[in-house]
C-alpha cells in the first residue's frame, strides 16, 4: 500500500487489521451492550426444533430479510464450534473487516493509504460497535469493501456486473442500512464524475446491478409490518449528539478526547492538503451521508437508532476524503497520529472489556441454579446514573437462554424484520427488551423499590418460575410470596418459585393495582 511517497509493507496493514480483532478475542463475555441478545438468538436458531424447551417459547420463521449479518455465518459454524465460540469468532471479524475496508477504499480513491484514512480507523470501534449492533456493523464493513472494489474498477463486463450485484445482495442481507451506505458511496462516486446527461445515463445503467436487493426488499416488506419511521423528541439536540457521541461507550473523557483528536487531526490534514483539496468522490459520499444523518428518522423500517448508527460512518468517509499533504513529513505526522489513536482505541477497548469480563463470568455462575427450560424473569437496576458507558449488564439475563434453554425477557423484537419471535402472545406483547429495566433515582443512584416490587409481582403473575434481580444489593431485594432466594451474592439475587406456603413477614403485599398494571401493556 502507498503511504505518502513510500510503500508500506503489507505486514503493517495486516498488523492493524489483526489488532482490531483483539477486543473480542481476549474475553469470554464481550462487553458490547447487545451481545448477549445476539448470542441468545443464535442459540435459538441452532436449537429450535431439536426438542428443547425453547420450542415452547420461540418461533423461528426463516425468511430472507435485511438483518442476518452475523446470524448466517454463526449458524453455519455453531454445529462445529458451539454457539458461544462461533458467535465470538464471527463478531471478532467485524472490526478487522472495517479496518480493511477503510484502508482499501482509501487506496482505491487516492491511490494510497492517506493520513485521513488512518484518522478514520478508530471509527471501527464507534458507538454502534460498542452498542452491539453486530449485523449493522458487519454490513458497514462489507459496504466499504464493495465500494473500494467499485472505486478501483467499475464493472466492465457481464461477470463484473454480476459480481457487484451479488456483493450488493450480501451487504443487504447483512443489514439494509449497509446497502444504503453502499448506494450513497457509489452514487456519489458516479455523480461527482458526471460530464453530461448522456454520461449520467451511462453511469446510472452501469450501477444498476447494485439495486438488485430491491427484489428481496419488496418481498420482505410485503410480508412484514411494524412501525416504519419515528423521530425522537428534542430532535435538534439528538442530531447534534449523534456526532458528539460517535465514539461513546467506554468512558466520557477518553471517548471525547479521541473524538476531539480525530477532528483536530482532520482539520490539520485539510489545511495541509495543498490548496485544501478533497477527493471529489469521497467528499460527495461524505456529504450525502452527513445530510442523511441529519434528515433520517430515529427509527427506520423498525430498526431503532438509524441516524445514530450512520453518524460515525458519515464522519469516517468525510475525513477519508482529505487528500494527502504534498509534503511527506506532514503526511507522516498525520499517519502516526491516526495509527496512535487507533492503537489507543483498540487497546483501551480490550483492557476495558477484559477487566469487565472477569466480573461478568463470576456473575454468570448464578445460572447454575436456574432450572433448565424454566421461565426466567430478569430485572436490572444496573444502568445507574451513568448514561455513557455501554455494558452488557442490562442484557445478562439472555445468557439463561443460551446456557439453560430458558425463556428470557431481554430479547429485542422488530415486527416484520425478525425471523425469531416469541411464541405466546402475552409474552410477545410485554416480555421483551426494556421490560427488565428498573428506574434508578439520580443522582443518588438508588433503584426505585416501588417499581421493582410491582415488576416482581407482575412476573410472578405471568408465571415466571425464576427471577434474577441484578444491580441491587442482595440484602435490599424485597421478598416475594411463593418464591425463595436460592442464590445471593453481591448485586445478584436469584429467586425460585416454591410450592404454596404462607406469606413471610416483610413480604410484598399484592394490591389490586398490581393486577391492573399487568393488563396495561408495555
Amino acid at each position: 500500500m502507498m503511504i505518502g511517497k513510500k510503500v508500506v509493507p503489507l505486514s503493517c496493514a495486516a498488523l492493524l487489521i489483526l489488532l482490531a480483532a483483539v477486543p473480542m478475542l481476549v474475553v469470554t463475555v464481550p462487553g458490547a451492550s447487545d451481545y448477549p441478545n445476539h448470542l441468545a438468538r443464535h442459540h435459538i436458531f441452532a436449537a429450535i426444533g431439536q426438542g428443547t424447551a425453547l420450542d415452547r417459547y420461540f418461533i423461528v420463521d426463516w425468511r430472507w430479510v435485511g438483518n442476518l449479518g452475523v446470524d448466517l455465518p454463526v449458524l453455519a459454524l455453531s454445529s462445529w464450534l458451539g454457539v458461544e465460540p462461533a458467535t465470538r469468532i464471527v463478531s471478532a471479524l467485524i472490526a478487522p473487516l472495517t479496518v480493511a475496508g477503510i484502508l482499501l477504499l482509501s487506496r482505491s480513491a487516492h491511490g494510497r493509504v492517506t493520513g485521513g484514512a488512518m484518522l478514520a480507523l478508530p471509527f471501527a470501534f464507534a458507538q454502534p460497535f460498542l452498542f452491539g449492533f453486530l449485523n449493522y456493523c458487519l454490513s458497514v464493513a462489507l459496504a466499504l469493501l464493495v465500494a473500494a472494489a467499485w472505486y478501483a474498477k467499475r464493472p466492465g463486463s457481464l461477470h463484473a456486473a454480476l459480481a457487484f450485484g451479488l456483493g450488493a445482495i450480501a451487504v443487504w442481507t447483512a443489514h439494509i442500512m449497509g446497502w444504503a451506505i453502499l448506494l450513497f458511496l457509489v452514487a456519489s462516486a458516479e455523480l461527482a464524475m458526471v460530464r453530461s446527461w448522456r454520461d449520467l445515463v451511462h453511469r446510472a445503467l452501469r450501477a444498476a446491478p447494485l439495486i438488485l436487493p430491491i427484489v428481496p426488499l419488496l418481498v420482505w416488506h410485503a410480508e412484514g409490518g411494524g412501525r416504519l419511521f419515528w423521530y425522537a423528541p428534542h430532535l435538534l439536540q439528538a442530531k447534534a449528539m449523534n456526532f458528539v457521541t460517535a465514539l461513546k461507550g467506554l468512558s466520557m473523557p477518553f471517548d471525547l478526547a479521541i473524538t476531539a483528536s480525530i477532528c483536530l487531526g482532520a482539520i490539520l490534514a485539510f489545511l495541509w492538503a495543498g490548496g485544501r483539496r478533497l477527493e471529489p468522490r469521497l467528499a460527495a459520499g461524505g456529504g450525502l451521508l452527513l445530510f442523511a444523518t441529519l434528515v433520517l428518522p430515529t427509527t427506520v423500517l423498525g430498526s431503532w437508532g438509524a441516524d445514530l448508527r450512520l453518524a460515525p460512518v458519515a464522519m469516517m468517509v468525510t475525513i477519508m476524503a482529505i487528500r494527502p499533504a504534498p509534503r511527506p513529513e506532514r503526511e507522516r505526522l498525520l499517519i502516526m497520529l491516526g495509527a496512535s489513536l487507533f492503537v489507543l482505541r483498540a487497546g483501551w477497548t480490550s483492557v476495558h472489556w477484559w477487566q469487565a469480563d472477569r466480573a461478568l463470568q463470576k456473575r454468570l455462575v448464578l445460572l447454575d441454579e436456574v432450572p433448565r427450560g424454566s421461565r426466567l424473569g430478569f430485572l436490572s437496576a444496573e444502568a445507574g446514573c451513568d448514561n455513557w458507558t455501554l455494558t452488557p449488564n442490562r442484557k445478562l439475563g439472555a445468557y439463561a437462554i443460551t446456557r439453560r434453554d430458558a425463556f428470557g425477557n431481554t430479547l429485542f423484537q422488530i415486527p416484520g424484520s425478525d425471523v425469531m419471535t416469541i411464541r405466546q402472545p402475552p409474552d410477545r406483547a410485554r416480555w421483551f427488551d426494556g421490560s427488565q429495566d428498573i428506574p434508578v433515582h439520580c443522582p443518588e443512584g438508588a433503584p426505585d423499590r416501588h417499581a421493582l416490587g410491582e415488576r416482581m409481582r407482575s412476573m410472578a403473575q405471568a408465571d415466571f418460575n425464576a427471577l434474577w434481580i441484578a444491580g441491587i444489593d442482595s440484602k435490599s431485594v424485597p421478598r416475594l410470596p411463593g418464591y425463595a432466594i436460592v442464590y445471593s451474592r453481591g448485586i445478584d439475587t436469584l429467586l425460585i418459585k416454591q410450592a404454596s406456603e404462607p406469606p413471610e413477614p416483610g413480604s410484598i403485599p399484592r394490591p389490586q393495582s398490581a393486577i391492573r398494571w399487568m393488563g396495561a401493556g408495555p
